[in-house]
């Protein structure tokens, strides 16, 4: 009997010694192909110069106030003091371009203070005002059936990540990742492209030519527009730009971000919280630990890092090596903000692996998105699960959803899409539901 045991305990010690050196290896693998910089987008020597030209930016909430400025880590940490009858209180630090404030009236100032002992100097004092707002949290909620919006069959037979937008000529457009192949990631090289006059068209959107064809990952593309002019984002690995006049025809491609601050960058989505002001969302991984980024800019051009929107950490159920919070999305409804993110690639070595041969050994978590709420877009918290995490208001079936709120109906929808050879939701097309905001209730649906 003690034979058996010993031979059945250097059998459990083989494997998970095996596990362990097989984990490790596959996190090399992944990781050192990938480089990380701070001054990725902005270079450390115009640091300083465009330091003094943005100063400090404030972006006031229901209670609260965002401090923004460009950042020198490397060279400078960062004190904020406050004003308190005339005697400077110091209320915090920073190590970047961002300071989030609670209950914040009054005003505030931002030392940049030298690693080097050098003395330190004032980028700025400002005044902070925060606003007021209904106390209603909502959850989203799919509320209809799925029919299918656009479904490619030149340039590919499939969507996955995608953006949905309206041009210059209040044409819908849809543009999103695609393949001649039924998902190979290695061949989205290019964006599908497809166009309708309404929004949901009732028999799907037209297909239009290809756009993005630049010989690298084309992955995830994101449209905003400022003024008069379209911009197109997207990865992997490094930030991609176009520019439009019209939203139809792109131009001046530049990776504007060669080598992101944290390993697994992509997704990258764009929100502008002021005048001025936009924040890049991206999938991201900590040491170990999912996370979403964020990125800060003052031009659309040059992004910084700031800060992490949502980390998850110890009951978190997966934690991938090339990152689990997948496709962010972040959006404003009634004075609250909602980050919702696509939950999948699970933890560990093999469903990378499996994946490479076109098994997923869990299909439901290919469609398990989560939704979380925040009363500011800078912070939503920890995940540390379903059961222990107080800013999660929901989980919605789709997989990379965008939200889209039609001005003219007045309403909001959700889509949905997906690799064919395993999206359960649709058959490779994007797809489009009505979208209902309900009231939250703390502890139920």
């Amino acid at each position: 009997m003690k034979r058996i045991l010993l031979i059945f305990g250097y059998i459990l010690a083989g494997l998970l010694a095996f596990w362990l050196v097989a984990e490790l290896l596959v996190r090399l693998y992944l990781e050192f192909p990938l480089e990380t910089r701070f001054y990725s987008s902005l270079p450390q020597s115009e640091v300083p110069e465009r330091q003094g030209q943005i100063g400090v930016q404030v972006v006031n909430g229901p209670g609260w106030s965002h401090l923004a400025w460009i950042a020198d880590p490397n060279h400078e940490t960062y004190r904020i003091v406050r004003q308190v009858d005339g005697q400077p209180q110091t209320v915090g630090r920073a190590n970047y371009g961002s300071f989030l404030l609670h209950d914040p009236v009054g005003s505030y100032q931002v030392w940049a203070v030298p690693v080097d002992g050098k003395p330190p100097h004032m980028i700025a004092e400002v005044l902070t005002d925060p606003t007021t707002s209904e106390d209603t949290i909502h959850r989203p909620q799919v509320a209809g059936s799925w029919q299918t919006l656009f479904m490619p069959n030149q340039s590919g037979s499939y969507i996955n990540d995608h953006t949905v937008f309206q041009d210059a000529s209040s044409q819908w457009r849809l543009v999103g990742i695609t393949s001649l192949s039924d998902g190979d990631f290695n061949l989205e090289r290019y964006f599908a492209v497809g166009s309708s006059s309404d929004f949901p068209p009732e028999n799907g959107m037209l297909e239009e030519p290809p756009l993005a064809d630049f010989g690298d990952l084309a992955w995830a593309p994101h449209v905003i527009r400022d003024r008069q002019t379209y911009h197109m984002f997207w990865s992997p690995h490094k930030l991609h730009h176009m520019a439009s006049e019209d939203g139809v025809t792109w131009q001046d491609h530049q990776v504007i971000m060669p080598t992101p601050y944290h390993r697994f960058f992509r997704d990258p989505m764009v929100l502008q919280v002021a005048e001025g002001q936009w924040l890049l969302y991206t999938t991201a991984r900590g040491t170990y630990f999912s996370q979403v980024d964020i990125y800060q800019s003052f031009n659309l051009l040059e992004w910084q890092y700031i800060r992490t929107a949502l980390r998850s950490s110890w009951g978190s159920e997966r934690n991938s090596p090339f990152s689990s919070m997948e496709s962010p999305f972040v959006l404003q409804y009634e004075g609250h903000y909602y980050l919702s993110l696509t939950y999948n690639n699970d933890s560990f070595f093999w469903p990378g692996i499996l994946m490479l041969f076109r098994i997923w050994p869990d299909p439901a978590s290919y469609n398990e998105t989560l939704v979380f709420h925040a009363d500011n877009p800078y912070d939503f918290g920890v995940y540390r699960g379903r059961e222990a995490s107080s800013s999660l208001v929901t989980i919605l079936e789709a997989h990379a959803p965008e939200y889209i709120f039609h001005p003219e109906k007045d309403h909001w929808y959700i889509t949905t899409a997906g690799w064919p050879w395993l999206a359960t939701l649709t058959s490779g097309e994007v797809a489009v539901a009505p979208l209902e905001w309900i009231p939250y209730q703390e502890g139920g649906n």
